[in-house]
């Protein structure tokens, strides 16, 4: 088979844990597939098929993949027919673990059922029926508080859902309750969480508080790059010719900017901040604008004056004492707030183990039970026996979409993951992270992939070669993410180095056909909300291009058009 270079590394390299960065249509699942094939035939130390553990994101990924390597190994078998341990893997290869991570979750809790003492014919609930019990669950949980009396109960309530209904009481409880179910020990991220808050309540302990630490150092950051900035443009100017009115401005911004700079603490930035302001630009005359530089001198000023000003309105808002202040009130409330969340946990626990049903969080939480061991002070876990003995039947972990896992997930796969037994084979793509919704954390991804490419712990490799679209189609998908993402703007710098390329040998390859936009620019541009004859003025537009793409030769069959939704544009679209 032809593979390009990095496919041929991710497929052939040994006793090592991979991290594959796979872009769209650069061939992943070919590779999965392949290194699978090719450890099962490793001349000198083969794996077999019953020795892999397989998570996917979705039970067709895993049917899909189960089926490609049968088919690699069965083709295999065609041209070898007497190969009894090929016909010994494709029996095997059936009952591997190739699942999601949930089914595997599952099959692991029915196996081991007695030690987390739930009833083995449990099932996942259907939605209605869990929302239900959820609803009964805060009703108890709401009746349990009003009869305690307690004041900080009626703290909370009175601060959060002031009249006759609790239904914010319910939503933010709800709320809590969920996001403390992505962690793996949620009664250590609770007490971690109280820990951090106390530091903001106690005047002493406030300025060196996390949170307060890494608002003022991301400040102070975003300050660093307009002063780069401004060392470029000063260097760049150098020997010009500089307008007095600009000279004094670019010396004023950088005297206040080198101020800022200058700051050790939370309220010494906010007191040189609200003192101060970046001077508005100086109009021009029809001589200034003909200075070369004006256009960038006048865009560095608003980018400096928009931060400085959204720093003002939105973190440094108060000086410290007040804020400390604050959170000091706020922190009792707090402490309410998680013995709520911890209660309504319990209640719903009860109720679910009472049907008998469970959701997709709860395998999760259950297989954690099976496999941590003990956490030690720091949150760190570590395996259980369950967890050692099946580090030691799987020789080859693959996690596929690995950029949409959680943290549970994460603990999960180190505790099967041991550095004597086997080896982890990650895949995925941070840029088509689309679950942080899920509590998916694409940092995890970040992390590792950074500690791959030291060649701490494994290596990391980077699958760019698409074979899936046109190179008119990538070029243009290039030309736009490259201005829109960045590291802090979507986990990657878009650059040479992680753009998509046209693979070699790719079906595409040799279209010539280039990417275009149609602008359909509305008369007024104050609402985002269509009217209808908005919809029918764009129908006319793309109508009118077909019109023009079939009288080039092009066929009614060469043309699709995908909406966003179908609702209210579908019918005027099949008229036209």
């Amino acid at each position: 088979m032809n593979y390009t270079k990095e496919q041929e590394q991710a497929i052939f390299l040994r006793d090592k844990n991979i991290m594959v960065s796979a872009g769209a249509g650069a061939g992943k699942t070919r590779v999965l597939v392949s290194r699978m094939a090719e450890l099962i035939m490793d001349e000198k130390n083969p794996v077999e098929a019953d020795r892999f553990l397989v998570m996917t994101f979705t039970n067709a990924a895993a049917a899909e993949m189960k089926e490609r390597i049968s088919l690699d190994l069965e083709e295999r078998l065609a041209k070898d027919p007497e190969n009894h341990y090929l016909r010994k893997q494709i029996r095997k290869i059936r009952q591997a673990d190739i699942s999601t991570v949930h089914s595997f979750c599952n099959h692991l809790i029915r196996t081991h059922y007695n030690e987390l003492s739930i009833d083995p014919s449990f099932r996942i609930g259907e939605e209605g029926e869990l929302f239900l019990l959820r609803q009964q669950a805060i009703e108890q949980l709401l009746e349990e508080a009003y009869a305690s009396g307690r004041e900080s109960f009626v703290k909370f309530a009175e601060s959060y859902a002031p009249g006759k209904s609790d239904k914010v009481l319910e939503e933010l409880v709800g709320d809590l309750y969920r996001f403390s179910r992505s962690f793996p020990n949620a009664s250590f991220w609770f007490e971690k969480t109280k820990q951090e808050a106390l530091q903001l309540a106690e005047a002493k302990e406030w300025d060196n508080s996390p949170a307060v630490m890494l608002i003022f150092l991301k400040a102070k950051k975003e300050l660093l790059q307009e002063k780069e900035a401004l060392s470029k443009l000063l260097k760049n100017i150098a020997g010009e010719e500089v307008p007095e009115k600009y000279g004094v401005l670019l010396q004023d911004v950088s005297e206040y900017v080198e101020a800022l700079s200058q700051t050790e603490s939370y309220d010494a930035y906010y007191m040189v901040l609200s003192r101060g302001s970046v001077p508005a630009f100086p109009r021009a005359t029809k001589k200034d604008k003909e200075w070369a530089d004006y256009e960038i001198v006048k865009e560095w000023h608003q980018e400096v004056k928009e931060l400085l000003q959204k720093q003002k309105e939105t973190v440094f808002t108060a000086p410290a004492e007040e804020l400390q202040r604050e959170a000091a009130g706020i922190y009792p409330l707090l402490e309410e707030y998680i013995v709520l969340a911890q209660r309504f946990e319990e209640i719903y626990l009860a109720y679910k183990k009472e049907k008998n049903v469970y959701d997709f969080d709860d395998l999760e939480h259950f297989a954690l039970e099976l496999l941590v061991d003990h956490y030690d002070k720091g949150g760190q876990a570590y395996p259980s026996e369950t967890a050692k003995t099946l580090a030691k039947k799987y020789k080859m972990i693959f996690v596929d979409e690995y950029q949409d896992t959680n943290l549970v997930q994460e603990t999960i796969l180190e505790m099967l993951s041991e550095k004597d037994n086997n080896t982890l084979f990650t895949v995925g793509d941070v840029k088509q992270s689309i679950y942080r919704f899920r509590q998916a954390r694409p940092d995890l991804f970040l992390r590792r992939n950074e500690k791959y490419h030291n060649e701490e712990e494994g290596v990391s490799i980077e699958l760019r070669d698409n074979f899936r679209s046109a190179p008119g189609v990538l070029c243009f998908t290039n030309y736009v993410f490259s201005r829109l993402m960045e590291r802090d703007f979507g986990g990657v710098d878009y650059n040479e180095e992680t753009a998509l390329r046209a693979g070699e040998g790719g079906p595409m390859l040799e279209d010539k056909e280039t990417s275009e936009l149609l602008f359909f620019v509305k008369d007024s541009v104050q609402t985002l909300e269509e009217a209808p004859e908005d919809v029918v003025t764009e129908t006319a537009l793309i109508t009118k291009r077909i019109q023009e793409l079939i009288e080039e030769g092009y066929h009614y069959g060469d043309i699709v058009i995908l909406l966003r939704s179908g609702a209210g544009r579908m019918e005027p679209m099949a008229e036209f």
